[in-house]
């Protein structure tokens, strides 16, 4: 008959006496704990993000991201945290360059206005309106059919009070320098308000786009109206002109008596 030694006092079944086995329950809780307080490894798409850049890159990284949040949500349908987590930047470098969502929101509203200002700028330095207004309207529309709801946004933010003035401040410059390109372009007569013409082709361009679903309902328009309609902007403005056979006077070799 086998003998059965006696327990230890403190020993369990499993083998090894209490303490051994509140030591090995503190080291499994000390690991746990540790795992639990360990500062997350970001993912792979958060640190790509996440890379370092200038004031400039991350300015527009900024504004990339607000511009997308903005056509799939709408203004109101974001917010900073979601914007800083889509452009990769903390929280705090959105309020630091651009004072909150408002600040925020001007900017991106003003950007395609800004950059279709300076495409127009381009065509006219490269001497393309000389021919008429036709590449001006090319131009304008072409930038609707690249951000079509753009023109919408734009309206929002007029239309709230978002976009004031003092928003637009720094295409002034830019503005002057075309009107002064198109007084060169199409010598206008005296009577003219160069100004004038430009806000004619501007309101006419964004209205239409603006419109287009009531110029639709009220008039039963097809989708060949778009070209009607740009044909007939395009001769206003072009009565605002001086033609060109006025403006180039023909030298007529000197009459020479026999």
């Amino acid at each position: 008959m086998a003998r059965v030694r006696p327990r230890r006092p403190g020993a369990s079944e499993g083998g090894g006496t209490r303490r051994d086995l509140e030591r090995q329950g503190d080291a499994r809780l000390r690991r746990l704990v540790a795992q639990a307080t360990a500062p997350r490894r970001r993912s792979s798409v958060a640190a790509a993000r996440r890379t370092r850049r200038n004031r400039a890159q991350t300015i527009a990284a900024i504004l990339a991201a607000a511009t997308e949040l903005i056509a799939r949500k709408g203004p109101d349908g974001f917010g900073l945290a979601e914007l800083g987590a889509e452009a990769g930047v903390s929280f705090g470098l959105i309020h630091r360059y651009f004072g909150g969502k408002t600040g925020l929101l001007k900017e991106a509203l003003r950007q395609p206005f800004t950059r279709q200002l300076a495409r127009v700028l381009a065509l006219y330095e490269r001497g393309e309106a000389r021919r008429g207004p036709e590449p001006l309207l090319d131009s304008l529309f072409e930038a609707q059919r690249r951000n079509p709801r753009y023109v919408r946004l734009l309206a929002w933010g007029l239309l709230t009070g978002l976009l004031t003035e003092d928003v637009f401040a720094a295409d002034r410059a830019p503005i002057q320098r075309l009107l002064a390109l198109h007084r060169e372009a199409a010598r206008p007569p005296r009577s003219v308000d160069t100004r004038a013409v430009s806000a004619l082709a501007l309101t006419a361009t964004l209205g239409f786009a603006l419109f287009q679903p009531l110029l639709h309902a009220l008039f039963d328009v097809g989708d060949d109206f778009e070209a009607v309609y740009r044909h007939h902007v395009a001769r206003a403005l072009g009565a605002f002109r001086t033609p060109a056979t006025r403006r180039t006077r023909v030298r007529r070799p000197p009459v020479v008596d026999r």
